[in-house]
Order: structure tokens, then C-alpha cells, then sequence
């Protein structure tokens, strides 16, 4: 074979050889990367958290709209604006803000509802079980969305392993993150802030039923915060079970509740019978007074197709809160005082104070709302007078010796 021959067979090998490398790698990148973000990529390039004035969560029919007031408070603005939970909105915008894709998907849109990631689902699709996206669109002053995000299913075999979302505008592809949004949902109540009710330092609680007259009103007190309870009028004839106030020591200690009513809500759902209204007057031994109402939900309907031997579902109590205060503002000093105890006396007094007054901010910032709670937080409230007395048990008469006759000689 001449030499030239050869030289142009190997020229061709070469030729194919380079060809074959290009198809071989190349085009298996070009195949990973037909979605517009890779593995590595930020899914949202940047996200200007300082510019954000409102987030909307959507799923379906249900929506939560997170709106920014001027003084940069949140509040959701289907519960009136009551404040957010800062904590879930923070983790929500900061996974978003640091997202990496770990794997990206092409799809094009008909398949989107196999992720969980479809606008609105098809019959076909509800009929398959999948369930549509949950939608974050994040607003800023203008018209148009600063970001829309997509989350759908969960990637792996558990709620661990991450999630598969969608960016709005990209419409090459589906994509894999390992942050799965734990606690992110489209329901108001779950975007409501946590803080709630709480109340020590007690002195005296009194239940009344103010629709009821024939209901015992019945007071406790005690001298101080580390004593037990004892019912106030008791009779001669009465003497104080023991434990019957052990559940009234920790009232309202960790209290929480399960959603914000209106006005409108409330009076749907509660129960038509004023009797069963009930009004706890709790005094502190810092100064304030707390007037409690709650008043039970209808009962909840039994499922015919539950267990008979199953209790009845408790009914859900509506809640209000109205807070007063006479917080001392000096303290009573005794005659025969050291100097150095009266500084130290002083300092706890501020201190106290100042709690007292931390107190009455809080409390007062639940006022004017209806707060569904659940039945367990008013029960230690839920008692009769006769719950915590009963009588004295009378000495029995005593009997006369019995004479036995002497053994006749």
C-alpha cells in the first residue's frame, strides 16, 4: 500500500476517532443539561428578600396571602392581619433565597402533574392520586412577581430526601433540591404566629356562667404563688379535696391555640346555647387581672363508620382575652430597713415591674380576637363548685360499755 494511502486512512480514523469523542461526552453533557439550570445552579439567581412586600401561598382552592405593613410588620391577611409566624416565613424565604438543583428534569407540561407540580390537575390526573403544586409567588412594589415558585412532591422515598419544584418562566423542565419546605402549606392557620396566653403569679381565679343563673359562681385563692388553692365561702360542713386544684396551678402556663376566628366564623360554629358560656376572672400577684370568655363549638358530627366504642370527639372552645392592670408603682419599705437590703429589695422590685409590664404588652396584644383553642386548655376551668369540696365526715356516736356480769360464786 503507497504511503499516501496510508496516510489518508489514518487521517480519516483520526477524523471519526474526534467525531466519536464529541457524540460519546459531549452529547451526553448536552443531554444533562437540557433544562436551563444544572446540578450546581442556583434555582433563583437572586432573590431581593429587603424588596419582598407580600407572599402568596397557593394550593387549589385555598390561599394565604403574607402581607408587610409600612412599619415592616407581617400579618396574614385572611385572618385579619393577625401577626405571622416570623420564624416559618424566614425559613421559607432563605431556602429559597440559597436553593441549589440538584438534578433537573426536562417535562414538558403535560407531565408536570407526575411531580405534584401542575397549575390545575386534570380528571385524569386526580383520578391518578396526584396532587397539584403549591405555589410561592413573592411580590414586590411593582406589578410583576419579584419570584414564582413551584413545590411539588417529595424526590425521595421520604419527606427527607427533598423535593421536586418548578420555576415560573422555565419551561424546559421539572427539578430536583434537597430542601423539602417542612411546614409550608396554603392553610392560613399554619402562618399564624405561636405566641399565645400565658399567665403565672396567680392569686385568685373566679368562674362564672353570666348566661346561667342558676350556675354556682365559686372563687380560689391562696396567700401566695407556691401555695395550694382553697375555695373561698367554704361552709363549716365542707372540708377541700386535696388534689382538685392541682391542674389549676400550671393554668394557661403553656397554653397555644389552633386558629383565629371571625366574628362571622365564630358565630357559625359555636354552639347556639348561651348557658354554656363561661367567664374565669384571674387576678396575679403582680397587679394584673385577666378576664377570660370561652364558650364551646357545636359537637363535631360522629363518622358512622367509625368505631362505636370510640369516645366522642370533643368539641373546639372560642376564646377571648381582656387584660387590666394596678401594678404597684413604688414599693412599701419597713421602718427597720438596712441599706443594703433596701438595694437589693429595690432591684427585685424593678425587676418585677418590669415583667409585669412585658406581661401586659402581650396579653394586651391578643385582645378583640376569638381564638379557637382546643378543649384540654379550659378543662381545669370546666368544674362545679362541688368539684372541690366535700363534707366533713361526722364523728360516729360513741357506743356504751358493754357490762359483763360477774361469774356468780
Amino acid at each position: 500500500m503507497k504511503s499516501r494511502t496510508v496516510i489518508i486512512l489514518w487521517s480519516v480514523a483520526i477524523v471519526l476517532g474526534i467525531i466519536a469523542y464529541f457524540v460519546k461526552f459531549h452529547g451526553k453533557e448536552e443531554n444533562l443539561t437540557q433544562t436551563q439550570r444544572a446540578p450546581g445552579d442556583r434555582l433563583l439567581e437572586s432573590l431581593p428578600i429587603r424588596e419582598i412586600t407580600s407572599v402568596t401561598i397557593e394550593q387549589g382552592d385555598v390561599t394565604t396571602h403574607l402581607v408587610r405593613a409600612e412599619d415592616n410588620s407581617w400579618g396574614v391577611k385572611e385572618r385579619a392581619n393577625y401577626p405571622i409566624n416570623y420564624e416559618l416565613l424566614r425559613n421559607l424565604l432563605g431556602s429559597l433565597n440559597e436553593l441549589e438543583v440538584t438534578q433537573g428534569y426536562p417535562a414538558a407540561k403535560e407531565y408536570w402533574a407526575r411531580f405534584g407540580l401542575a397549575d390545575e390537575n386534570a380528571p385524569e390526573d386526580i383520578e391518578r392520586g396526584y396532587l397539584g403544586a403549591t405555589k410561592v409567588t413573592m411580590m414586590g412594589t411593582g406589578d410583576e412577581p419579584l419570584a414564582q415558585v413551584y413545590l411539588g412532591k417529595y424526590s425521595g422515598s421520604s419527606q427527607v430526601g427533598g423535593r421536586f419544584v418548578r420555576v415560573a418562566g422555565d419551561d424546559s423542565g421539572v427539578y430536583a433540591v434537597g430542601q423539602t419546605f417542612p411546614g409550608i402549606t396554603a392553610e392560613p392557620k399554619d402562618w399564624l404566629g405561636k405566641d399565645f396566653l400565658k399567665v403565672d403569679q396567680m392569686q385568685t381565679i373566679t368562674l362564672s356562667a353570666p348566661e346561667a343563673p342558676e350556675f354556682t359562681t365559686w372563687k380560689l385563692t391562696r396567700p401566695n404563688a407556691q401555695a395550694q388553692f382553697s375555695l373561698a365561702g367554704m361552709s363549716e360542713d365542707e372540708v377541700m379535696q386535696l388534689t382538685s386544684t392541682n391542674a389549676l396551678r400550671a393554668l394557661f402556663q403553656y397554653s397555644g391555640f389552633q386558629d383565629v376566628l371571625s366574628p362571622e366564623r365564630s358565630q357559625e360554629l359555636a354552639n347556639p346555647d348561651a348557658k354554656l358560656k363561661r367567664r374565669a376572672v384571674i387576678t396575679t400577684f403582680d397587679g394584673l387581672t385577666y378576664t377570660l370568655d370561652f364558650w364551646p363549638e357545636q359537637a363535631p358530627a360522629k363518622d358512622k363508620d367509625s368505631d362505636p366504642r370510640l369516645p366522642a370527639l370533643q368539641p373546639k372552645y372560642h376564646f377571648t382575652i381582656a387584660v387590666k392592670a394596678d401594678i404597684p408603682k413604688e414599693r412599701a419599705k419597713s421602718a427597720d430597713e438596712k441599706p443594703e437590703d433596701s438595694q437589693r429589695l429595690d432591684a427585685q422590685f424593678a425587676q418585677t415591674q418590669q415583667a409585669a409590664q412585658e406581661k401586659l404588652a402581650a396579653a394586651r396584644a391578643l385582645e378583640g380576637r376569638i381564638f379557637q383553642v382546643s378543649q384540654s386548655l379550659v378543662s381545669p376551668l370546666l368544674k362545679q363548685r362541688s368539684d372541690f369540696v366535700t363534707a366533713k365526715t361526722k364523728p360516729s356516736a360513741a357506743s356504751p360499755p358493754v357490762r359483763v356480769p360477774a361469774a356468780q360464786p
